[in-house]
């Protein structure tokens, strides 16, 4: 059956895992309870085949390439990160920023910082400045959900519009690829460089951020859970669990080390210059390539690995040679790591399993269809943008609603006239938005595991903000695709932005509103 025909039913198994996800909490039953609904439909509404269809689902996503390289890149963080923990490193590097760190809203701001340093991969900036940042926030009594949201809003966004990332090269291959097709002249990186002012969600979303916390605007049930772990010195709620379980001091330095910051700063170090080495490389720089089409032509899975791999060889060799720490304790940390990220691992597979199953019914093609019969040249970067946020919520994955999106759009606006950079603009910030949103996307649970927070808890905190950038961007695309002056069009957001923060911080208050409680 065509995927074209599924129609409504299509958006069913997200919609499913997701309702299931934040009325029980058990995120993976409820992944998979989505998973195995698609399948049904997908093998004619026969049950049994379609539990057979599920599991086939989920080892083809396990198998693939690319989704295989990150689970073992996740083992190797893992692996690296209990290494860490034994050495004592990120005790002495956060004792080291906490000595500097004497308020709350400097550990905010600090956190924030870092996650928008490390641009060159939301994966490796969420899982260092999670891992710094932590114990620091800790000390001060900030919330894991504020944590994950400070993580999930800084990490994405800036590395979608950074000018070296690993996002870069996706991008761009994306926009040459479609401009190839449709027979286009421009060049596809200036074309990425002219859309950077109209990503709207993605510049509202980092803005939100020192806004928020600065000011001190907490709304929704983040200010709940704020209010919980300052008054009550509770970091996390009494009926949550915290994705990732092993925590540092569950793995016990031996009494004659001396932990130096630099145990935790060598590893990262490597990680990140092995990656980028990687990037590069991958991408034929050596061969005489430009910076811009080695990132284009970059192995993104391969480089990140390299670098995790160079970062636990790096972490062992200081284990083994400078700290004198016996291998049979290097062995358990390693197999304690290994315990830290199982459980993000199985929700890993799981999302993307269910995000295949959804692109199996044609969830996408069934939004762009929608959207294609009330599409006009002026409202086209708005009803982008809105699909480009159903789609991402649905599926789980920016790259992926990326990789739907641009056969659709771009020929789309080339038969209308309509400006590129803005309708790119719609699709590539408008699918960090699921990214944000949804309990199924991978930086929304990496985002969770590296803060230790609940996900579903996080979940729920995020989405507040994350509907108040999305409601003004959708407004700044129509005014965009109007013709307006597009840095008028930001500022006027940004000054909106503002202005929703202040009123929601003091009307969206606790016993008012709770979002998604089971």
């Amino acid at each position: 059956m065509p995927a074209e025909t599924y129609g409504l039913v299509s958006l069913l198994p997200a919609f499913l895992a997701i309702v299931l996800t934040l009325a029980t909490r058990q995120v993976l039953m409820s992944l998979f309870a989505g998973i195995w609904i698609g399948s049904t439909i997908l093998v004619g509404w026969n049950p049994i085949a379609g539990a057979a269809r599920s599991l086939q689902f989920v080892i083809a996503n396990v198998t693939d390439s690319f989704n295989s390289t990150i689970l073992l890149f996740t083992f190797l963080i893992g692996a690296m990160l209990g290494m860490v923990f034994l050495s004592g490193g990120m005790s002495a590097l956060a004792n080291r920023i906490a000595s500097r760190i004497k308020t709350r809203r400097q550990a905010e701001v600090g956190t924030s910082l870092l996650g928008m340093l490390i641009f060159v991969d939301s994966y490796a900036s969420t899982m260092i400045t999670g891992s710094v940042m932590r114990p620091i926030t800790d000390k001060f009594d900030i919330s894991r959900e504020k944590l994950a949201y400070l993580l999930d809003s800084t990490t994405a966004p800036t590395a979608s519009i950074a000018v070296v990332s690993t996002w870069l090269g996706f991008e761009v291959g994306l926009i040459k690829q479609q401009f190839d097709a449709v027979g286009v002249q421009a060049d596809p990186f200036v074309v990425f460089l002219q859309s950077i002012p109209f990503r709207f969600y993605s510049l509202l979303a980092l803005a939100l951020v020192f806004v928020v916390v600065l000011a001190g605007w907490d709304f929704g049930p983040m200010q709940r859970a704020e209010r919980r772990a300052r008054d009550e010195g509770k970091l996390v709620g009494d009926d949550s669990t915290p994705l990732i379980e092993t925590q540092e001091d569950d793995i016990e330095t031996p009494d004659h080390v001396d932990p130096r910051w630099w145990y935790f700063a060598a590893p990262i170090v490597a990680l990140v210059a092995v990656t980028a080495f990687g990037l590069f490389y991958s991408g034929g720089i050596l061969e005489g390539r430009s910076v811009v089409d080695s990132l284009s032509n970059a192995a993104t899975g391969k480089a990140i690995l390299w670098g995790a791999f160079a970062g636990c060889a790096t972490i062992l060799a200081i284990l083994a040679g400078h700290a004198r720490i016996d291998l049979d304790d290097v062995d358990d940390s390693i197999f304690e790591g290994f315990k830290m990220v199982m459980f993000p691992i199985a929700i890993l597979s799981l999302a993307w399993s269910i995000g295949a199953v959804s692109q199996a019914l044609g969830v996408g093609a069934y939004v762009s269809g929608v959207a294609e019969g009330i599409i006009t040249p002026t409202i086209l970067p708005m009803i982008i943008f809105l699909s480009a946020m159903i789609i991402s919520f649905s599926i789980g994955t920016s790259w992926g609603t990326m990789s739907i999106l641009f056969p659709v759009a771009v020929p789309l606006a080339a038969s209308l006239s309509a400006p590129f950079d803005i309708t790119i603009a719609a699709i590539l910030t408008g699918s960090l938005f699921g990214d944000h949103c949804s309990p199924i996307s991978d930086t929304t649970v990496l985002s969770s595991m590296f803060a230790a927070s609940d996900h579903v808890d996080h979940v729920n905190t995020q989405i507040p903000y994350a509907l108040l950038a999305g409601s003004i961007a959708t407004v700044l695309f129509l005014a965009a695709g109007m013709g307006m002056n597009v840095w008028a069009v930001l500022v006027g957001g940004v000054i909106v932005l503002v202005l929703g923060a202040y009123v929601l911080s003091e009307h969206l208050t606790v016993p008012k509103v709770a979002f998604f409680d089971s």
